[in-house]
């Protein structure tokens, strides 16, 4: 399949455009529909514009920003209270991008199941499939898939044995969450051995959080993530945040932190309820929060520069609190 938002050359190996963002908008995925939210220079002050940039083919999880002006987001294309059982999910990576033919799909031969995050290195794109505990890894050269299992599958103990969520890279390494429905593993292991598809013991495992999501490191070197069902951030030093809720998505901005809470609710009244997003400075003095109405979920958080053009299909009601 050709894919007009491909390029030959992808430089950077993290997912923050080439300079500084200046003015940020953030890119927030939902359960049913993208949010593109437009903050003042210093986050939240005066009027808040939200538009939609995409709904109809959630959840919307994962996001990854090209450096060529484009933005992949995972796509399972079921809500949380659709009774379709998980093992006929076939979601996609889609491109939101501006203009006639730009919204392009990605969708291997193989079903990518249970979506959750995604993130670019170099030329290649990694995609979660919780259910099969299996990383997709696409090739934006070649445009071939490979399959990596990051632990060992047992056979008899059936699909998400792990329930991985989240990567992130650091160097040569990719950090790989296991949510485990429980006390959480931030595992490290080599890039090399992921690209070449070999299950290896990790180079750093580190218990941290319970029913865990996102991976980040603070500006001391602290290690962290969100202890969602305990509703606090928290570091492998022992830094901690309280939230409430369901924190999850987790981003930097240029005014410091931003962080999605959402509702704790049984899974057949997630769809539609009522999410928040809570503004920090850099020190993790919460600043301001916005209420997000009937969005469902909040999946995750990405800054992107106000220049990026992405489609408008609707906005979005919010409460600045």
């Amino acid at each position: 399949m050709k894919l007009s938002w491909i390029k030959p050359r992808l430089r950077r190996t993290d997912q923050t455009p080439e300079g500084a963002l200046g003015q940020a908008d953030l890119l927030v995925t939902c359960s049913h529909s993208v949010l593109r939210i437009q903050l003042g220079q210093r986050g939240v002050s005066g009027p808040v514009d939200c538009s939609v940039v995409a709904r109809g083919e959630g959840l919307y999880y994962g996001l990854a920003l090209s450096p060529y002006q484009t933005v992949c987001v995972a796509a399972r294309r079921a809500l949380v209270s659709d009774e379709t059982p998980t093992e006929t999910e076939r979601g996609q990576i889609m491109n939101l991008a501006e203009g006639p033919g730009m919204a392009c799909v990605l969708s291997p031969d193989r079903p990518l199941r249970d979506l959750h995050g995604i993130a670019r290195r170099e030329n290649t794109l990694w995609v979660v499939c919780s259910f099969d505990d299996t990383i997709g890894i696409y090739d934006l050269q070649t445009r071939k898939w490979i399959w990596w299992h990051p632990l060992p599958i047992i056979e008899s103990a059936g699909h998400d044995q792990y329930h991985f969520n989240t990567l992130a890279f650091e160097g040569d390494l990719v950090w790989v969450l296991a949510h485990r429905r429980g006390p959480s593993w931030l595992l490290a292991f080599p890039v090399e051995a992921a690209l070449s598809e070999r299950t290896v013991a990790p180079v750093r495992k580190v218990e941290l959080g319970h029913q865990a999501h996102n991976i980040w490191r603070q500006p001391d070197g602290e290690l962290c993530t969100c202890s969602s069902i305990e509703g606090v951030l928290v570091g492998e030093r022992g830094w901690q945040l309280e939230t409430g809720g369901f924190p999850r998505g987790v981003a930097s901005t240029p005014w410091g932190w931003v962080v999605g809470v959402s509702a704790l609710k049984e899974r057949k009244d997630r769809d539609f309820s009522e999410a928040q997003l809570k503004f920090f400075n850099n020190s993790w003095e919460q600043t301001s929060e916005l209420t997000l109405p009937a969005v469902g979920m909040v999946l995750d958080i990405m800054a992107i520069p106000r220049t990026l053009a992405l489609p408008v299909v609707g906005k979005q009601p919010v409460v600045v609190n």
